[in-house]
């Protein structure tokens, strides 16, 4: 009983400390990231055209699947792993806020001189892709981004879903994360993330939960939904009109995790940019409905290709 109360004690100190402040001055101007080599996988490597693309919460390179091989016939494709899901590192430390990894993933480009960049990010990730825009356009950049496709993207201040408001409780999050298993976790988030249950893949449940299970995955999540929203947000949604960027936003109608009126405010928001919306498709359109993605981005990058070149 006493080592139950003093665990209770310990995190209740934890969940209780002062946190370093997820703003844009102290993550992006300055940040002090240690170097980190995200895993990544490459397709297409003879085209001239680069695109990028960048995962969300809980997620990893693995849910680009559908789409990677039909585009690699004519784009260089490059899918990441973000720090602290899939195979890339999880490093016991703060640094898993939506900044921390748009500074990793501007570290990458820069490293592998990427050219004719096409960055596609969803939900956590477009938020990453966001941010990495908006260094742009504060010139912070050293290689250019010539197109940005945004699916289902964490974008402005908002509630949390009820499963991301548990585990930022802090016991309840840490026990829960820690006691329910990593199949079960995946599972229930796959549910709430799909319109229709009955399309889930079954293969995408086993991947994420041997993903789960790896060591500090835990970890790296728990830490990735308490950072999740910056402490600046306010501030920082109003620069999206800064964005320039040719834009494709891509959103699932049904999603109750991020409302497709996000989206919406997106597309007013950010002026060169183009607004879809998938019914009966909920807040995953790249794994619940593919083929549809796959012909918007299609379309898109054959349109803006004709602005750009």
């Amino acid at each position: 009983m006493k080592k139950l109360f003093l665990i209770f004690i310990v995190f209740l100190f934890i969940g209780c400390a002062t946190k370093n402040p997820v703003t844009w001055d102290n993550r992006i101007i300055h940040s002090h990231l240690k170097p980190l080599d995200l895993v990544y996988d490459e397709y297409g490597k003879n085209h001239k055209d680069t695109m990028l693309f960048i995962h969300g919460f809980g997620e990893s390179r693995y849910t680009w699947r559908f789409l990677v091989k039909p585009l690699s016939k004519h784009y260089h494709i490059i899918t990441i792993d973000l720090k602290g899901f899939g195979d890339s590192p999880k490093t016991e430390d703060e640094d898993y806020s939506v900044y921390d990894q748009a500074k990793i993933v501007q570290k990458f480009i820069e490293q592998k001189g990427l050219k004719d960049l096409t960055i596609v990010g969803r939900s956590f990730g477009g938020g990453v892709a966001l941010v990495l825009a908006l260094m742009q356009e504060k010139n912070m950049l050293k290689s250019k981004i010539d197109r940005l496709i945004l699916i289902n993207t964490m974008s402005y201040k908002q509630p949390l879903p009820s499963m991301m408001r548990l585990l930022q409780k802090p016991i309840i999050g840490y026990l829960g994360i820690h006691l329910l298993s990593a199949k079960t976790i995946a599972t229930e988030a796959y549910k709430f993330a799909f319109s229709n249950d009955k399309l889930i893949p079954k293969d995408s449940i086993k991947k994420s939960a041997e993903f789960i299970d790896m060591p500090n995955a835990k970890y790296a999540y728990k830490q990735t939904v308490d950072y999740i929203i910056p402490d600046d947000i306010a501030k920082i949604e109003k620069e999206y009109k800064d964005i320039k960027i040719p834009t494709l936003i891509i959103w699932g109608r049904d999603d109750v995790s991020i409302p497709y009126l996000f989206g919406k405010r997106l597309h007013e928001d950010i002026q060169n940019s183009y607004f879809i919306l998938l019914k009966g498709v909920g807040h995953m359109p790249q794994e619940e409905a593919p083929q549809k993605v796959l012909k918007d981005i299609e379309w898109f990058m054959a349109k803006s290709s004709l602005h750009t070149n």
